[in-house]
């Protein structure tokens, strides 16, 4: 009987572990097709920037910024991941102090402050210099290698 009961349990372990084998990562295709999907495919807009990044980072979310106070026309925060993050802005024809600022200082130390005497962001600036974009580079993940890419800086 104890044979019987513990060939029974061995059975069921190795059924139940076979299912979690079988079921593998469901977002791994997912993923990987964002992440090889061509830059070309998307607009040379804020919005086609703000898309590529997400499509780029699995789990991503946005939220408003308050970019006005920055001088920008438009701004972003995309969330990777639950915790990380990476602001875009859009200085597309911005002209005014603080927008002059921004970008001189991000093109000089890339860096940037949001607010005045805040904590110092790392920041890059695309191609066209229209867009910033800035990141807590303190946070574990890797922005280096996900978000913030020599491609993404190339083609914006």
């Amino acid at each position: 009987m104890k044979k019987l009961i513990a060939l029974t349990m061995v059975l069921a372990l190795a059924l139940s572990l076979t299912g979690c084998f079988g079921m593998g990562n469901n977002n791994a295709s997912t993923s990987d097709q964002a992440v090889a999907a061509d830059v070309e495919t998307y607009d040379k807009d804020f919005d086609g920037l703000v898309k590529y990044i997400k499509d780029r980072n699995n789990n991503s979310a946005e939220s408003e910024l308050y970019y006005d106070i920055l001088g920008a026309k438009n701004g972003k925060r995309v969330i990777l991941n639950g915790n990380a993050y990476v602001e875009v802005y859009d200085f597309t024809g911005a002209d005014n102090d603080t927008a002059a600022k921004i970008i001189a200082e991000v093109k000089e130390n890339e860096k940037f402050s949001p607010m005045e005497n805040g904590t110092a962001m790392t920041a890059a600036i695309t191609k066209s210099g229209n867009y910033v974009l800035a990141w807590d580079a303190t946070r574990s993940f890797d922005y280096a290698k996900n978000a913030v890419t020599d491609e993404l800086k190339e083609n914006w």
